[in-house]
């Protein structure tokens, strides 16, 4: 079976990112579950999603204080020195793909979805991943800035599909349980495109 992980990439809480999180699941794993005229039906029905929580362990990692090694140095998920980082690069390794979930902080990503990318480097090449924003303007600056990062120095796969959301000024968090604000489900069908990209690129790479 197939891994996708969904990244949540603050760790604030309570926050706006672990109630939209709380909505993309299920979505995904739908989606993933559901056979398509572009992807395979081999594709379907073997993808389990993973809810990546920045306050679980083996996150957070915090800034890289190791200076004996540079991830690019280890191609082996199993040689990293730090036990935490060691798990984190084993469960990164099994996974087929990824969906990336950030705020947009002062135009920008937070630090601690930069240090939960930066611990490691092989594991995420070619992997396909999907970005997905959110904040007044949609967090398209800080898309911008994951496309060069994870697109360019991880060497990814991103898909063409990006889902910005709006968040409506005035608006509070998004409830982690119960029905997710009208304004939130008019990104599903956004979510859906993505999914079905990503179903492309793992038939690609099969």
């Amino acid at each position: 079976m197939s891994k996708v992980a969904l990244i949540i990439g603050s760790s604030r809480r309570p926050g706006a990112g672990i109630g939209i999180a709380s909505w993309l699941a299920p979505i995904l794993r739908k989606g993933f579950s559901e056979s398509s005229d572009q992807s395979p039906s081999s594709v379907s029905s073997k993808v389990d999603v993973f809810l990546v929580d920045p306050t679980k362990s083996p996150l957070p990692l915090g800034p890289i204080v190791d200076g004996s090694h540079v991830p690019a140095d280890i191609r082996d998920p199993t040689k990293h020195p730090n036990p935490a980082v060691r798990e984190w690069a084993t469960f990164v390794s099994s996974c087929s793909g990824f969906f990336v979930l950030s705020p947009e902080y002062n135009g920008s990503y937070p630090g601690e979805l930069k240090n939960t990318l930066d611990h490691l480097y092989w594991e995420w090449r070619k992997k396909p991943v999907t970005i997905i924003t959110y904040g007044g303007g949609g967090g398209t600056r800080c898309a911008a800035l994951l496309r060069t990062l994870l697109g360019g120095s991880f060497k990814m796969q991103l898909t063409d599909k990006e889902v910005a959301i709006r968040w409506p000024k005035g608006s509070g968090n998004v409830p982690t349980e119960g029905k997710p604000p009208e304004w939130l489900q008019a990104y599903e069908s956004d979510v859906r495109e993505a999914i079905e990209e990503m179903k492309v690129l793992f038939a690609k790479g099969s």
